[in-house]
């Protein structure tokens, strides 16, 4: 009884320290204006750590606060610079899109997102972009946000638009940073140990990292087919991984590649949709699973017409685009990354 009365007159103390609450804001100097970050001076503890804390002082009623445990800003602007909350995302796109005649009435929204639940939380960009277009989305998306419902895919979507409405359509690979600001790393709800995310990228990333690894050049397994073309076209991008800070913040930016120019693609080679829609609006970046909040790093935004006239909406919604010259590791590749239109 005396080491238990001593266990928790410890955790009172412990608990009455932590009512402080988080340390002060920091602005960061890679985020938007809009995002703010928070530093903290003691180390990020596991998720078990944070939950039993957590449980303990509710028991002795008092409040803790696991926000500086949870502090994952600057490990996230790191590897992906300008990433800004789910909210922060979903109003810069609302109020840009409103401006342009877009509402719940004319729009059809669509995702090219990767399957994982973790994508599709309360409160997240995806839930938060359904509540307000409206519409459960159109799904293009498989594995890693590769649009391989494919041109068929997106001329059945076009279909479903109202007359002479707007299409909008969000892609997005997405990786998870754990509670210890480790990328490529989640807590999911209900585990107490750590799994990847993405794990179609990740689990490819380590297959081709094998030293008798072969790059496939055709999908020899129709059962996996998702996956197969992953690899056959990762594997080409991988060449400059070695002077990248973040060998999986470096992969989930050419599979953000990836998805955008295989988006881009399919829009230019379906002419058809121009019979439905009056307007395409393609909002693209990376989704960022975290147990504390996602974050999404817009990278692009534009908007096209059936004559060909686009709209580039990133500066107006969000700002300068990032510089990400760090986190790939060559500002020549980072540089030509940033180079797309419809």
């Amino acid at each position: 009884m005396e080491r238990l009365r001593l266990l928790l007159l410890s955790m009172l103390l412990g608990c009455a320290a932590l009512r402080t609450g988080p340390a002060k804001p920091l602005r960061s100097m890679h985020a938007s204006p809009m995002l703010q970050g928070y530093e903290s001076g003691t180390p990020a503890m596991d998720r078990r750590s944070v939950i039993l804390r957590a449980a303990v002082a509710a028991a002795l009623g008092c409040t803790y606060n696991p926000l500086p445990a949870l502090a994952l800003e600057a490990p996230t602007l790191a590897s992906f610079p300008g990433a800004l909350t789910s909210v922060e995302t979903e109003d810069a796109v609302h109020n840009t899109l409103s401006a342009r005649g877009y509402n719940n009435g004319n729009t059809l929204f669509a995702t090219s997102t990767c399957p994982d639940e973790v994508n599709y939380k309360e409160k997240e960009l995806v839930a938060l972009l359904k509540s307000r277009w409206g519409e459960v989305p159109f799904a293009l998306g498989g594995l890693a946000g590769v649009p391989f419902a494919g041109k068929a895919g997106l001329g059945a979507y076009a279909h479903h638009v109202p007359d002479e409405g707007k299409l909008l359509i969000t892609f997005a690979p997405h990786v998870g940073v754990g509670i210890g600001g480790k990328v490529g790393a989640i807590e999911r709800d209900g585990q107490v140990s750590v799994s990847s995310a993405c794990g179609a990228a990740v689990g490819a990333l380590k297959t081709l990292s094998k030293a008798d690894a072969k790059a496939p050049d055709i999908i020899s397994d129709l059962e996996d087919m998702q996956f197969e073309w992953i690899k056959m076209k990762l594997a080409p991008k991988l060449a400059g991984i070695e002077g990248a800070p973040n060998d999986i913040a470096y992969v989930t930016y050419m599979m953000y590649e990836l998805v955008r120019d295989s988006m881009i693609a399919q829009l230019k080679a379906s002419p058809g949709i121009w019979q439905d829609c009056s307007e395409v609006a393609l909002l693209g970046g990376i989704q960022i699973n975290r147990y504390g909040g996602d974050r999404f790093q817009p990278l692009f935004f534009q908007a096209t017409t059936e004559t060909g006239k686009t709209t580039d909406l990133y500066k107006t919604a969000f700002g300068v685009l990032p510089d990400l010259s760090s986190p790939i590791g060559n500002a020549i590749a980072a540089e030509k990354m940033m180079i797309a239109s419809l």
